[in-house]
């Protein structure tokens, strides 16, 4: 870890955790989306991620791996109403767990603030150290 790696550490996990807060938000501004049922309906979507540095050594932070999809099958529901039905009057609704988006939403929001403070005092500690002697 080099002299500032503090700072960079931090500031990959505010980058892994801001791709966190995306994917749920996305995931929550889709859960109510309908398709006809012959149609794919919107996948959740899940960030991946993995330390970053030398096994068994001090970390250099964190990186997205991946973004996996979830299934796009959706569930069938019947909603005559809608204009997307088809001939049985159903739709195919996206499959996403509200309740467990809004708490993967609030973890993120912490993860998030978590690494934006550490960079603060890292920041407030550096400072400090260049006025030392002076």
């Amino acid at each position: 870890m080099t002299l500032f790696g503090a700072l960079n550490i931090s500031g990959s996990g505010v980058d892994a955790a801001q791709t966190w807060i995306n994917t749920t938000a996305g995931n929550i501004a889709n859960s109510n989306d309908t398709v006809p049922t012959s149609s794919p309906v919107y996948a959740v979507q899940t960030p991946f991620f993995a330390a970053v540095g030398v096994p068994g050594q001090i970390g250099d932070g964190v990186a997205v791996t991946s973004v996996q999809l979830g299934s796009n099958a959706g569930t069938i529901a019947y909603e005559p109403n809608n204009p997307l039905h088809d001939v049985k009057g159903q739709v195919r609704i996206a499959n996403v767990d509200l309740g467990s988006q809004m708490v993967a939403l609030i973890t993120a929001q912490e993860d998030y603030q978590a690494n934006a403070s550490a960079i603060a005092h890292a920041k407030q500690a550096y400072q400090s150290a260049l006025t030392i002697g002076s």
